[in-house]
């Protein structure tokens, strides 16, 4: 899945141009900054949506095989280390694979985000919106990281394998973008499709009865930080949570296979995206709405309906 063109709409409404056969924003529309850090806030019909639509992305070029092959090694290894059974987990581990993976997917985009930032200093040159879209990814992974935290703690373990993780990861992305960014953006495709199908199970699991994690975590109410973030209803469970969390990944991960498929010079199809999210996120402040009715409102929703406007007056 890849977004590279920019509609006649998008075209017309935040002044596109063409140069040399590529489109750009016009220099009063690039300067505008609005909501660069916004995270998107998800419908239910979005993330059912998301849920329906899991995919794997096939591996064309040599370097597409070898990212591949690298990330699909990696997680095998994962999954035997901390002996992860897909479909039948255990409360524990999930606890500690999530810390490990969203602390883990908050280095790829800040690494990549780094070399844009110097890339566009060096070069003189403007980067045409990948370093918002980059740190957005770094920033939101990383908020995906302190709401799990909100829910159950480290282990001396789990922060060993953290620091790990990261001191091993970080400088391995940093030589792989220097040498050939799209490889870098591919791999992340495919770590996040990882993280797509992880997230589609534990939330399924969840929501069916006889599993630990239906028992264990059917009745937890969402964290706070999570409601806040996502703008979820007061009534939120963490499955909720986890839901928003799924559907970033799923944007994550197309983002990084559509940045593989472009050239360096080529501008981000998402940046109109950050401010969409912004202007979304303002007007639910404002009318004081959240991503999705809760469970009262829904209820008496329901009753309102119920009862014709006629007795409502007697």
């Amino acid at each position: 899945m890849t977004m590279r063109a920019f509609s006649a709409e998008q075209r017309k409404v935040y002044g596109i141009h063409a140069h040399d056969g590529t489109e750009y924003l016009k220099d009063d529309k690039s300067g505008d900054h609005v909501g660069r850090q916004q995270n998107h806030i998800w419908s239910a019909e979005e993330i059912d949506s998301e849920l329906k639509s899991l995919y794997r992305h096939k591996p064309v070029t040599i370097s597409d095989k070898f990212m591949n092959f690298v990330m699909s090694t990696l997680f095998k290894s994962f999954n035997f280390v901390t002996g992860y059974k897909e479909g039948n987990a255990s409360v524990k581990s999930i606890e500690w694979r999530l810390i490990v993976l969203e602390s883990v997917a908050g280095v790829p985009g800040f690494v990549a985000a780094g070399f844009r930032h110097f890339r566009s200093l060096r070069r003189l040159q403007r980067d045409h919106g990948w370093i918002a879209t980059l740190l957005e990814e770094a920033e939101n992974e990383r908020m995906h990281l302190f709401v799990c935290l909100k829910m159950f703690e480290a282990s001396k373990i789990t922060r060993l394998a953290v620091l790990a993780a990261q001191f091993t990861l970080a400088p391995t992305l940093m030589l792989v973008y220097l040498v050939h960014p799209r490889s870098m953006h591919r791999f992340v495709g495919y770590l996040e499709e990882t993280a797509c199908h992880t997230y589609a199970s534990i939330i399924e699991q969840v929501q069916r009865p006889g599993t630990p994690l239906h028992e264990g975590w059917k009745d937890l109410a969402a964290p706070e930080t999570a409601i806040a973030y996502w703008k979820l209803p007061k009534d939120a469970k963490w499955v909720d949570a986890l839901k928003c969390m799924f559907a970033d990944e799923c944007h994550h991960r197309d983002v990084n296979h559509t940045f593989a498929e472009l050239t360096p010079t080529e501008p981000n199809p998402f940046v109109l995206k950050h401010k969409r999210d912004a202007m979304y996120a303002m007007v639910l402040e404002k009318e004081g709405r959240t991503a999705w009715p809760s469970a009262e409102e829904i209820a008496n929703a329901r009753i309102d309906k119920a009862i014709p406007a006629s007795q409502e007056k007697k």
